[in-house]
């Protein structure tokens, strides 16, 4: 009975603080941090009526046995009265099987879920991934909090939730660039869903470094960019990787970033450590001239709970929004 056991113990621990009263979109059990054997390889993903269950394929685990999907899926069932669940396998590098519906007949297409009082259209067995990254709750959180009237660029903007995010917090205009145009209609259509002004937001499909330069040609200046940029992609400026670009990457973005304005920047990878992650942005202000102030530190939300020793493996998420104080010069000591 441990499947049933921990997965209970996940599920009342967030009844109990009210994080289902504003959400529709919620991780009910994150296995690295809440897990024992088998199912510390597993986390599941509430998207209203529907239960999302991700199961990480190691090396190690492959010739192992599998998690009892049933038991699983029959405590969400009774639990939360789900009418779908799905299984997705991922393999390294990203990789994933095809999901694969193991109860009920979940929706093929896109479908709307709310996220304290947001709108996101999600999507379980068409794509390789939902369209909602649940671990960015606390980022999108912060930017409706404190976008009001700012000119916001969001690179690698994906489905647009950080971009809905800053919408909904008043933003003055968005712009979405992202290369998949697949992408970009989803983050238009999640855009519309929220009932904001067709006129306060563009969408481009584009390379991102090759807008960056376009914007930095005409002297554009936003209040905030935000990156949030995959581990890896090719466009047509060429490859990009997070271990080898963070710093091409971030010094660009600080070039379009106006004098006080914001720059939020986060990466999904376990394999950058957050100190070399620093040292990157540290070295693109400085050859940007540019000196960065911490406003906020970007981590995992409590519903993707980490274990004390296991930091550098399992708490992938991380990063850092910044208020571009100003000129850096030799003498300044405060760069972050």
């Amino acid at each position: 009975m441990m499947v049933e056991a921990e997965c209970k113990r996940a599920l009342m621990w967030r009844k109990e603080r009210g994080l289902f009263r504003s959400n529709e979109a919620l991780r009910v059990f994150h296995g690295p941090g809440e897990g024992s054997g088998l199912m510390r390889d597993v986390a599941v993903d509430c998207f209203g009526v529907h239960c999302y269950v991700t199961y990480w394929m190691s090396d190690k685990n492959r010739i192992r046995k599998e998690p009892d999907f049933g038991r699983i899926s029959r405590f969400y069932i009774d639990s939360l009265g789900v009418n779908s669940v799905v299984v997705v396998r991922r393999a390294g590098a990203g990789q994933m099987l095809k999901p694969e519906a193991v109860f009920g007949t979940p929706p093929l297409a896109n479908f709307e879920v709310h996220e304290e009082g947001a709108k996101f259209l999600v999507n379980l067995m068409e794509t390789q991934h939902t369209g909602l990254f649940l671990d960015h709750v606390s980022l999108r959180k912060w930017l409706r909090q404190r976008s009001r009237d700012w000119d916001v660029l969001n690179t690698f903007s994906y489905t647009g939730s950080l971009s809905v995010a800053a919408g909904l917090g008043g933003a003055s205009h968005v712009t979405s660039v992202d290369l998949s145009k697949n992408a970009v209609n989803w983050a238009r259509e999640n855009w519309k869903i929220n009932g904001l002004p067709e006129a306060s937001s563009t969408f481009v499909v584009g390379d991102v470094f090759d807008w960056l330069g376009r914007y930095k040609k005409r002297a554009k200046k936003f209040d905030c960019v935000i990156l949030d940029p995959p581990s890896f992609s090719r466009g047509e400026s060429g490859a990009f990787s997070t271990m080898r670009d963070l710093v091409r990457l971030h010094k660009m973005a600080l070039e379009v970033v106006s004098d006080g304005g914001v720059l939020v920047t986060s990466i999904n990878s376990a394999n950058i450590s957050r100190q070399k992650y620093k040292s990157d942005i540290l070295l693109a202000a400085k050859q940007a001239g540019i000196r960065l102030e911490i406003l906020a530190h970007i981590n995992l939300p409590e519903t993707f709970p980490v274990l004390l020793g296991e930091e550098s493996r399992a708490a992938y998420l991380k990063g850092w929004c910044f208020h571009v104080g100003g000129r850096f010069s030799a003498e300044s000591h405060d760069i972050f």
